[in-house]
């Protein structure tokens, strides 16, 4: 038995369907690579243009014991805003309402020199001028508390006293024993003076700690220790700490052994001259 096949010719609509199919892929691979060409462009290194607008600089991290540099800023007519890090241009961030905010994390330790620039275009994108560079510091390192150096009483008969000392310049000394809390900023040479320091009877024991300006902080290992008694027989303000020298007024007991020593000098060379008084005259007269 013969079996009849039938052969079926595509008729007109199905050849205009397969054209318009043909068509769209074309475009679809056209608009794909023309989708990869402008990501290509978008982020090869953009043309100079000096009449791009310079974006302005309104806050930056100048001081800082972190890693993180943050920096704001305004700007007009720009689609994005490149940060700069000596001389590098190491991050950028779209501009929303005219303002901009980039937040970057520097390598460590040290100064680093930050300016900005304008972006405009797509895909052929151009830089314009940067800004002037502002300097911010990451510094991580706690002030020295080996180099602290006090100048107190140890023992007073009044209810307040005064600490004095130097330490690293425009550091913060902070003082507390309890809910006390005394606090003063050295000046540019560490010179440093806290004045009134609230005394109870008995022993004071205060702890204190350095802070920079970057926010560092360092924890002094002695502690300030003063004893206060209203009825103390001294001689002034007090005994002076151990080391400090002869500015602080004397302990009575200590002024009184003083005082007995020059006695005993100024009499002992008195005797001296006594005997060799005598002693000159006997000789001279002597039969």
């Amino acid at each position: 038995m013969k079996s009849k096949v039938e052969i079926k010719r595509p008729n007109e609509s199905d050849k205009a369907s397969r054209i318009v199919g043909t068509i769209f892929i074309g475009l679809g691979i056209l608009l794909v690579a023309f989708g990869v060409y402008s990501f290509l462009k978008y982020k090869s290194e953009p043309i100079y243009n000096e009449e791009i607008a310079i974006p302005t600089i309104e806050y930056i991290t100048d001081l800082v014991n972190g890693v993180e540099i943050t920096v704001k800023g305004n700007t007009e007519e720009l689609d994005s805003v490149a940060l700069f890090i000596n001389d590098e241009r190491v991050d950028e961030v779209n501009v929303k309402d005219n303002v901009y905010e980039l937040t970057y994390e520097v390598e460590g330790e040290g100064e680093y020199a930050v300016s900005v620039a304008g972006l405009a275009g797509f895909p052929f994108r151009e830089i314009g001028p940067r800004s002037e560079s502002k300097m911010a510091v990451v510094d991580m390192t706690a002030p020295d508390t080996e180099a602290l150096e006090l100048e107190y009483a140890e023992e007073t008969n009044k209810e307040t006293f005064t600490l004095k000392g130097s330490t690293e310049p425009k550091v913060t000394v902070e003082l507390t024993r309890g809910i006390d809390t005394y606090q003063v900023e050295a000046d540019k040479t560490g010179d440093f003076e806290i004045e009134n320091i609230a005394l109870d009877e008995g022993k004071n024991v205060f702890y204190l700690s350095l802070t920079d300006p970057a926010g560092n902080t360092g924890d002094f290992d002695d502690k300030v220790r003063i004893a206060y008694s209203p009825d103390a027989d001294l001689n002034g303000d007090g005994a002076s700490v151990a080391g400090v020298g002869d500015e602080l007024p004397q302990a009575g007991g200590e002024l009184d052994n003083l005082l007995a020593q020059r006695l005993m000098l100024i009499f002992g060379i008195a005797a001296i001259f006594v005997f060799a008084g005598s002693s000159i005259y006997a000789f001279k007269y002597r039969k």
